[in-house]
């Protein structure tokens, strides 16, 4: 049984340590080509919405749902008689709790407690927009080349995000191919950073593929890396430009009249500044008082009158005189 380890690294982490640039690859060995089939610097993004101002409808309360104009979005508001009327969502919540349910799926308000007057409802909608990205400097290199992006997100944020992805991506030609460096480690993902002044190339591309083949008899490694510019879909690069064409003068003929969100580019997204900024150093001032005085003090008296007396004493030892059996014992002392 066999144990596959996946390990998923964020875009662009994985930058390696080596550099292409001449010198360090084999003559004659660079086969890399830019195509400029889906070269894009005009770019309509589609599948944004965004939230309306506020919108009143008049409304005439009966025993019908009432049919709104939109899908109504928070906050919503029912007015009848200038009076504000309670609202809940049908379905969700108990008839007979609220003056009108609302179900903003189908756009129907249906009266419940009320059922006569007239009013207003004041609620927000969405609508569909159009966003144009534009990056000029692609623009002055090449010329204007548009297309159509189509995003499946009624979020607006992320469709703008995705958009200027797509537009970094394709505003300069797509690089692609071969090279056999010399000497390094590489391993499929990484970007590495290439330089080749005559092929006109100086930016990051991906390492999409990575060989190692090894001469018999000799010590020596060929390498073969397989190069294409970051975050690209082959199938996308090769799209034919009539095709594109073709996807345009459709759009312009069924075209609705959506709002258009228009964006220049004025510099290359995806790219960070990190700036450090030195603050001043916090100052503290800290001052501390003391005092000294003397004071003459009155002495204190000290009697330094001492007697003592001295008296003799005299010790007397008896010395045993050694003996004919003790002698010399240790018991003997001298006198």
């Amino acid at each position: 049984m066999g144990v596959v380890s996946v390990h998923f690294f964020p875009l662009g982490s994985r930058i390696n340590s080596n550099v292409i640039k001449p010198g360090t690859y084999k003559r004659g060995t660079a086969k890399l080509t830019p195509d400029s089939k889906k070269l894009v610097n005009k770019l309509t993004v589609k599948g944004g919405k965004a939230l309306s101002e506020e919108y009143s409808q008049a409304i005439t309360v009966g025993t019908v749902p009432i049919h709104l104009d939109y899908s109504p979005r928070a906050p919503i508001t029912v007015t009848i008689g200038g009076s504000e009327k309670t609202l809940g969502i049908q379905n969700i919540h108990e008839p007979g709790t609220y003056d009108f349910l609302l179900n903003a799926a189908e756009k129907l308000l249906i009266p419940d407690q009320c059922t006569t007057g007239t009013g207003t409802i004041s609620y927000l909608y969405e609508y569909p927009i159009k966003i144009i990205l534009e990056e000029p400097n692609s623009q002055e290199q090449y010329g204007v080349f548009e297309d159509i992006y189509r995003v499946d997100s009624d979020d607006r944020d992320t469709v703008l995000g995705l958009g200027l992805q797509y537009l970094y991506k394709y505003c300069q030609p797509v690089i692609s191919g071969s090279i056999e460096p010399f000497t390094g480690v590489y391993r499929p993902g990484e970007y590495i950073l290439t330089q080749i002044p005559d092929l006109n190339i100086d930016t990051y591309l991906t390492i999409k593929e990575v060989s190692y083949s090894s001469i018999p008899g000799k010590s020596q490694v060929d390498i073969k890396l397989q190069l294409e510019t970051p975050e690209r879909d082959v199938s996308d690069v090769l799209k034919d430009l009539a095709k594109r064409l073709s996807v345009l003068e459709r759009a312009s003929l069924n075209d609705d009249d959506s709002p258009v969100e228009i964006y220049i580019a004025r510099e290359q997204v995806w790219q960070w500044l990190e700036t450090i900024v030195l603050s001043a150093p916090v100052e503290a001032q800290e001052r501390q008082w003391w005092r000294e005085e003397s004071s003459l003090v009155a002495p204190v008296p000290v009697d330094e009158t001492t007697e003592w007396e001295e008296e003799s004493e005299s010790t007397i030892h008896a010395c045993p005189l050694p003996g004919d059996t003790t002698y010399p014992s240790d018991t003997t002392y001298p006198c």
